[in-house]
């Protein structure tokens, strides 16, 4: 047994060095497009629900926000404890802070955001390889996840806002 043991030991130290692999750090992220008429408030609960990977949906009516916006935010989205995936850290005025803690990695980003875009900076990192202009590749994809994660509930407050399509008259 210690002979397997001192076999396979350099080869898992191997494969764990090779299995961490970085990618050049890009210039600037991908800019997520706001769809037309949504406003700065459907803009934030769309990035915190996608944040927490909820529906935005739920809760919130974007031709009837509520009457204390920041109560309520503070209350779906905010006082969740952090877990295994995105949560988000701070919120300012056109700003969400977000981060991802998980298994000793951490990444955190900024959300700047206005009714017509939102772009995404990688503000600090822990335990992700980020030297030299390259980062651990998951940090892309961790990133790309939570763009879909966004992305699917602007669109969701969009089609709230434009609401049903209109009823096809059958002629008969």
């Amino acid at each position: 047994m210690k002979h397997l043991a001192r076999t396979f030991a350099p080869m898992l130290v191997l494969a764990g060095i090779l299995g961490c692999r970085t990618v050049p750090m890009p210039a600037s992220l991908e800019t997520l497009a706001v769809p037309q008429g949504l406003t700065i408030q459907d803009v934030e609960v769309a990035i915190l629900a996608g944040i927490r990977n909820k529906s935005a949906a739920v809760g919130y009516d974007p031709i009837r926000p509520p009457s204390d916006f920041d109560r309520f935010v503070w209350a779906s989205y905010m006082i969740d404890p952090p877990g295994r995936s995105w949560f988000p850290e701070s919120l300012q005025p056109g700003t969400v802070i977000a981060a991802v803690d998980t298994r000793g990695h951490y990444l955190q980003v900024a959300l700047k955001y206005d009714a017509s875009s939102i772009r995404t900076e990688i503000l600090q990192t822990r335990n992700l390889l980020q030297e030299k202009g390259e980062i651990h590749k998951k940090v892309l994809a961790w990133i790309a996840n939570l763009h879909e994660h966004i992305t699917r509930e602007l669109n969701r407050l969009a089609a709230l806002r434009r609401g049903p399509p209109p009823l096809q008259s059958s002629s008969g």
